[in-house]
């Protein structure tokens, strides 16, 4: 008996290492008040739920929430409920939560790790996705207002374009180099495929003084990405 005791108590702890390393890490999102359809890096990874967990991530991902459409439809076609980049670590879980009324904003949802917010922040940070810095954005600025012709401004915005992204907040203070609407909206479509927190971009729509361009650029919109996704 006592040798049996023994050989139970030595297993247990030759059996800890392994039951130490064991852990679980992802995304949990989490939808109390409405089904949900969950996308990551554009790969819809659950049928319509109110609690979906992601394991194994470790890296940087896009997520996108939506509300979940009727049967058999996109995923989505149904409202946006959050769209933000969400970087895993090993042995950590991401906890997003979606409230009842939420629509995409500024703060997408609700989670443990840093939310953009308005103005100035970076929403996305990856590889291919480099928002401008608010001190690199100020000196491209500077470079902007010392143009005096809007050819040369438009070269110094197209070199830009190569190699950064950029926030609503700082495609709405790059309007203000342009008098007239129809400037703003060369600007506006430009620029937007290089808008890093696009669902924050009705920003600068609204910016617009006639409804007729601001139903332009929404059908431009609209048309970038039925093109993308």
């Amino acid at each position: 008996m006592i040798r049996h005791l023994i050989l139970s108590v030595y297993l247990l702890l030759a059996m800890l290492p392994a039951m130490k390393a064991v852990s679980i890490d992802g995304i949990r999102i989490e939808s109390p008040h409405r089904k949900i359809v969950v996308l990551v890096d554009g790969q819809q990874i659950c049928l319509p739920t109110f609690s979906c967990f992601v394991a194994n991530l470790h890296g940087s991902y896009q997520v996108e929430v939506y509300e979940a459409p009727s049967h058999g439809e996109n995923p989505r076609r149904g409202k946006l409920l959050y769209d933000e980049r969400v970087h895993c670590s090993i042995n950590e879980v991401k906890d997003i939560l979606i409230p009842k009324d939420k629509r995409v904003s500024g703060n997408r949802g609700t989670s443990n790790h840093h939310k953009p917010g308005r103005p100035g922040d970076r929403p996305i940070e990856g590889q291919y996705e480099r928002v401008m810095s608010p001190s690199a954005f100020e000196q491209f600025m500077g470079l902007m207002e010392k143009q005096n012709f809007d050819s040369d401004r438009k070269e110094v915005l197209d070199h830009a374009l190569l190699t950064s992204w950029f926030t609503t907040d700082q495609c709405i203070r790059l309007m203000d180099f342009y008098r007239f609407d129809s400037e703003k909206k060369q600007l506006m479509k430009k620029i937007y495929p290089k808008i890093a927190d696009k669902p924050n971009f009705y920003y600068a729509i609204e910016k617009l003084t006639f409804s007729s361009d601001k139903n332009e650029i929404n059908a431009f919109i609209k048309q970038y990405h039925e093109k993308n996704n």
